[in-house]
């Protein structure tokens, strides 16, 4: 509780958001059903090998990283299969772009968020900082219709941290004056790394409560004005 206080108490200039799963209903389970569909054609080692291939690089790899290993692997001694490696990779990349995009849309934003987004934005500089590669993202948040509220939108191949400092330099604000917010351990420790405060979104897939974390938790974003503007 005294945790809750203490972020009540402080006077955010800059709040950055993760998207999946925080600002959309959608987040990693949504993420797990689009690479679900992108093996349904595939064969059934070169299927278990991706999805073996993306549970290992979870924040710690991009949708490029997880195809462009899994063709590596699948003809190794065929030099003129690897010399297209980086088409197949590209074009599998946008494939999934586009299963992810619209199961997003399909998934929706939480109820409020908008709402939320308008009450935030009064007097802060709002970013977006994914993991996504960050036209994707961008095309993310066109596609919901709320690019206006946000100053940047970031993603990869910038890491979180980075794209923190971009935010930064952008709002030209003391970190104190900074809160991110995230679903996922790897979004803790980018605002750890980075000197900032942490909120988290808990949710099924994170599992985050307040006896497994030592920051503060919501359930939705449309906590965060209560919170902050007391």
């Amino acid at each position: 509780m005294e945790k809750e206080k203490g972020l009540k108490m402080k006077n955010y200039k800059v709040v950055v958001f993760d998207f999946d799963g925080v600002l959309t209903k959608g987040g990693e389970e949504l993420k797990q059903s689009a690479w679900n569909t992108m093996t349904l054609p595939w064969l059934g080692p070169q299927a278990r090998f991706l999805l073996e291939k993306q549970h290992e690089l979870v924040g710690n790899g991009s949708r490029y990283d997880v195809l462009r290993e899994s063709f590596h692997s699948f003809r190794k001694s065929d030099a003129a299969y690897n010399g297209l490696v980086d088409i197949l990779t590209n074009a599998y990349a946008e494939c999934y772009n586009r299963i992810v995009q619209q199961l997003l849309q399909q998934s929706g934003m939480p109820d409020g968020t908008e709402n939320t987004l308008t009450k935030l934005a009064k007097g802060r500089n709002l970013f977006v900082n994914s993991a996504t590669p960050e036209i994707a993202v961008r095309e993310s948040v066109q596609n919901f219709n709320i690019a206006h509220f946000f100053r940047g939108v970031f993603g990869q191949p910038t890491s979180k941290v980075g794209n923190m400092a971009r935010a930064q330099s952008v709002a030209e604000i003391d970190k104190k004056h900074i809160l991110f917010v995230g679903d996922g351990n790897s979004d803790a420790r980018a605002a750890e790394e980075f000197g900032c405060d942490f909120i988290g979104v808990a949710n099924e897939w994170n599992k985050w409560s307040s006896d497994n974390v030592d920051f503060p938790l919501i359930k939705s974003v449309v906590e965060l004005p209560a919170m902050l503007d007391k």
